[in-house]
């Protein structure tokens, strides 16, 4: 990473601006840089992890490479070009840890040409993800974008779906832009082709579909993201379909890096280290991933070049991410909210918590089908990252929607964890721990703990209903041991307290076999 510490020749008593700071010492001329990257969504997350990947990419390359800026698409809020309209679309970014060597270290991203309000600008975006030189069409809309029902099939109901399907031209949403952008390449002739040849208009003629990155947090995003084009697509032009289903690919992504919400400190980070004023700081931490399939339709940038992970197989990444990030994530959550702890670091720091959970993560590794090596890289980088004081994560927000969680994230683990003889009863301590909370309504000190979740959850959690009905599970030998599990998970927490509770199931779980005895 190119480190631009060192303070701009400014007087001390003044800031400088992004803008003043990106000429003086420019990695590469942005005036040169064509777009070659459509993409939606282009909030905190993106800026601080594809943008920030791309800058870097851009800053190792030379002119040649220059092509593939990012052209920002806003469907809803434009916050983010009211603030950084007047900076060029340039930031900074810090990253900010407690834990690593260089504790902070600032810079300004410019891999974003423009952002745009595509419902304002709906015929100039869909003519840039029309052009020959756009390759990558790139999401982070968050899984409320994608319009999906309960099943992750797309909401043809939805009201957003619904106008665009009626007026597919002038589209609203991320899909239709994607369905009506490929239409327009399907239709339109290669500029390359012989004058004789013009009017026609086969798939080998037309100008290559681009590549569609989601990168959100969804299990197998890429297919999940075809499928609800295909089904849109369907719905206006079965011929359509059939072209996108045979030259479009979609590949499946894992995104990752922790980006906080704004925090007023973050404008704080410029000032002192760049001695500039910035209208829309992103301050990170050091690590990131990004692991994508290599399955592109065309060019795409040499991202190995820059640290991306380009795969053939990307389930053991999936496997890794959802379980020891994210369900290790909402199981600490759930041990916090209990405890009554507001933050997450201040709970990993808590001996009891940070010994239970490095065995849990063992049982997990055991549960998982990926080789041992990897798994135990991964706890590690974890651990130390949940870590980190300095990028402080509230427990409240991690432990919203826990019951969509525990079922998303943490029940395949039991069902690997059941077919593998792999002992569940750390893996339920957790969801019992967060159950108890809900169900008193507070933590074990007296706090008042007020759940997010759906009022359904609530209620059936309250009513004392079993974990395994409350995930709508059919009843078998395997919920059978989860509810008893988690029976006796509660009896233990209830009689010995959160703390005792998991100094003993990390020696083994004597007492609550005792107790349950």
């Amino acid at each position: 990473m190119v480190n631009l510490l060192k303070p701009p020749s400014v007087s001390s008593s003044r800031l400088g601006t992004v803008t003043g700071l990106w000429r003086e010492r420019s990695l590469y001329d942005r005036r040169a840089l064509k777009t070659g990257i459509v993409h939606f969504g282009p909030g905190r997350f993106f800026r601080g992890h594809l943008a920030y990947i791309i800058h870097n990419y851009l800053a190792q390359k030379d002119f040649q490479e220059q092509r593939w800026g990012i052209c920002g698409v806003s469907l809803k809020s434009q916050r983010t070009i009211t603030r950084l309209k007047h900076q060029r679309f340039l930031y900074t970014l810090t990253q900010h840890s407690s834990c690593a060597k260089n504790r902070e270290e600032a810079e300004v991203i410019g891999s974003i040409k423009e952002i745009v309000n595509g419902r304002e600008k709906c015929d100039y975006v869909l003519e840039k993800m029309a052009s020959p030189s756009v390759h990558l069409v790139t999401l982070t809309i968050t899984q409320a974008g994608y319009h999906l029902d309960k099943n992750f099939n797309l909401d043809t109901a939805n009201e957003d779906i619904a106008h665009d399907l009626r007026n597919p031209s002038t589209p609203t949403t991320a899909i239709g832009f994607i369905v009506e952008a490929l239409r327009r390449r399907r239709d339109r002739v290669s500029e390359a082709a012989p004058e004789e040849l013009a009017q026609q208009r086969s798939a080998e003629r037309s100008i290559a579909p681009f590549t569609t990155l989601s990168c959100d947090n969804l299990p197998r995003n890429g297919e999940i993201l075809r499928k609800a084009v295909l089904a849109y697509a369907e719905l206006i032009d079965p011929q359509l379909t059939e072209y996108i289903r045979d030259n479009a690919t979609f590949p499946n992504t894992v995104v990752d890096r922790i980006v906080p919400q704004e925090q007023e400190s973050d404008y704080n980070y410029p000032s002192r280290l760049l001695q500039v004023r910035d209208r829309g700081p992103i301050v990170t931490e050091p690590f990131w991933q990004f692991v994508v399939e290599d399955n592109f339709t065309g060019d795409r940038p040499k991202w190995e070049d820059a640290g991306v992970t380009m795969t053939s197989d990307i389930t053991p990444f999936l496997y890794m991410k959802s379980r020891f990030l994210n369900a290790v994530h909402s199981f600490i959550a759930c041990l916090a909210v209990r405890a009554g702890i507001e933050y997450m670091h201040e709970a990993i720091g808590v001996p009891e918590i940070h010994l239970f959970t490095r065995l849990l993560m063992s049982d997990i590794a055991a549960a998982t089908p990926v080789p041992r090596q990897m798994c135990e890289h991964y706890i590690e980088q974890v651990l130390l990252r949940l870590s980190n004081e300095d990028l402080p994560d509230t427990t409240e927000r991690i432990a919203s929607e826990t019951a969509r969680k525990v079922g998303k994230y943490i029940f395949p683990i039991l069902q690997d964890a059941y077919s593998r003889k792999v002992s569940m009863k750390r893996l339920i301590v957790p969801v019992a721990a967060w159950l108890l909370a809900v169900r008193e309504g507070a933590s074990e000190s007296g706090q008042p703990y007020h759940v997010k979740d759906t009022q359904s959850a609530i209620t059936a959690i309250q009513e004392g209903t079993a974990i395994s009905q409350i995930l709508g599970l059919e009843n078998c030998e395997q919920t059978e041991v989860i509810d008893s599990g988690c029976h006796q998970a509660l009896r233990a927490l209830q009689t010995h307290g959160l703390l005792t509770t998991l100094k003993n199931y990390s020696e083994g779980g004597l007492l609550n076999e005792t107790a349950s005895a």
